[in-house]
């Protein structure tokens, strides 16, 4: 372990400080989410639909097109758009091994290396994914698709986890104890920073899960947070940092960030990410929450074997959705394993309907291509017991927070509402916010409200 000086410390870009201001104000309220959900759904997602295919075909136009075939009257135009994202990432490659080497190697490394490394990874893997931009003049004049879909029938989902369904126990098991490899630390503004890696698997497929932990400076036996992100946010590899949480830090509280199945560094090449987990329907829901579930049983492990303070497990969207159905299935692991408290940001109680007829799922049209593959809806409520939550969970109402938004049209406002009724949450712990998704995870340090109260939950 290399020795770090008091000077060296990594210096993120920070944007929460912006929305903390007046502009925040305006900013956080319902006509930036009328306005960003349509800009995700026609740019976003479609431009970095041709970056993953533009990560499969390397400089070969044609191969671009076998992906793509909306571009194929602009092959011409294509050579450019793909030298560029070719060359950056080989960049990133390149960043991403003496990152490794630096972080994780045998040899041992000065401070000023690690912080290099890291500077160099994240500076190498944002301008990889801002290579979309390349793309943004050939998908103005004819759109790419937003998702490459690969929507099963429902026999294929029945074959791959209807054990699951037949034995409770089977469906969130408690996993075995991984053997989790942390990287070196490095300072970060109040605090420490590291990465871990275990073993895992997605979908039946070997896989390597990944967490950041910051922990706060000169703290025994911090308490922490495990907190997830949503469907396609990929922080370790975009510069700018909202730090929707990071305010738990100056409380003294350990932060550790879990990397979700099929995004950053877990994605598929020829995938952006999260696209998995849409493209598939019911399907990639229910294998992403099989995989991170079992995870956070893991982190959650390792948290209290690194520390005696308390551990609460939350996240935002997906990572809400997520959280809450491990919140419940940790009754059946093992004490080590149960979280003390949940924090969940715009969730719901009715997943299916979310993932169907929410904002992203009616955008994207998922109920019309499920019903071009003959999924009636009996078939998609058969599954309900593997995407959320069917009894309450261990953790007491009382230390269970919901923050969700009355313009929220991703996760509707009223299936957070009949979440809360369900698990019978005081009114004390929950925040309402004329918000919608989008401005709600965005503004959760501007009101921090939730994040004290979180504290003192875990402070007791």
């Amino acid at each position: 372990m290399s020795e770090i000086s008091e000077t060296a410390r990594l210096a993120p870009l920070r944007l929460a400080p912006l929305l903390a201001g007046a502009a925040g104000g305006l900013l956080l309220r319902p006509w930036f989410d009328a306005l960003a959900l349509p800009a995700i759904l026609r740019w976003y997602f479609p431009l970095s639909r041709a970056w993953a295919a533009a990560e499969l075909a390397g400089l070969d136009r044609a191969a671009f097109c076998d992906e793509i075939p909306e571009a194929a009257p602009w092959r011409p135009l294509l050579a450019p758009a793909l030298a560029a994202t070719a060359r950056r990432a080989r960049a990133h490659r390149a960043a991403t091994a003496e990152w490794e080497a630096a972080f994780f190697g045998a040899d041992a490394v000065s401070a000023s290396r690690l912080i290099a490394a890291e500077h160099a990874r994240l500076a190498a893997a944002h301008a990889w994914m801002a290579a979309r931009n390349a793309f943004l003049p050939l998908h103005a004049m004819r759109p790419f698709p937003a998702v490459k879909w690969q929507l099963p029938r429902d026999a294929e989902v029945e074959e791959r986890h209807a054990i699951r369904l037949a034995d409770p126990t089977l469906a969130f098991p408690a996993p075995a104890l991984s053997t989790i490899d942390p990287s070196r630390w490095v300072e970060v503004e109040g605090g420490r920073t590291r990465w871990l890696r275990f073993p895992s698997s997605v979908a039946g497929r070997p896989d390597t899960a990944w967490a950041r932990v910051v922990e706060p400076e000169g703290v025994v036996d911090p308490p922490s947070l495990v907190f997830l992100h949503g469907i396609g946010v990929e922080t370790e590899f975009w510069r700018g940092d909202i730090g929707r949480i990071d305010t738990l830090l100056r409380a003294g509280i350990r932060i550790i960030r879990p990397e979700a199945p099929w995004h950053g560094r877990r994605r598929a090449a020829g995938w952006f990410g999260g696209e998995n987990v849409m493209a598939q329907g019911p399907l990639g829901l229910i294998e992403l929450f099989a995989a991170w579930v079992s995870e956070i049983a893991a982190l959650i492990a390792w948290a209290r074997a690194t520390s005696r303070g308390r551990v609460a497990l939350g996240g935002i969207s997906l990572g809400a959705l997520t959280s809450q159905i491990a919140g419940v299935a940790a009754g059946g692991w093992p004490p080590a394993m149960r979280p003390d408290a949940l924090l969940l940001v715009g969730t719901t109680a009715d997943v299916i309907a979310a993932a169907v007829t929410g904002g992203i799922g009616r955008g994207l049209g998922i109920a019309a291509r499920l019903a071009a593959l003959s999924w009636p809806a009996a078939s998609v409520e058969r599954w309900r017991p593997l995407l959320e939550p069917r009894r309450p969970p261990e953790v007491p109402p009382e230390s269970i927070l919901l923050v969700i938004g009355t313009d929220d049209d991703v996760m509707p406002f009223a299936g957070a509402l009949e979440l809360a009724r369900r698990w019978a949450v005081p009114e004390a712990n929950i925040f309402r916010r004329r918000q919608g998704h989008f401005t709600l995870a965005m503004g959760l340090e501007r009101d921090a409200a939730p994040l004290r109260r979180l504290a003192e939950l875990l402070q007791r």
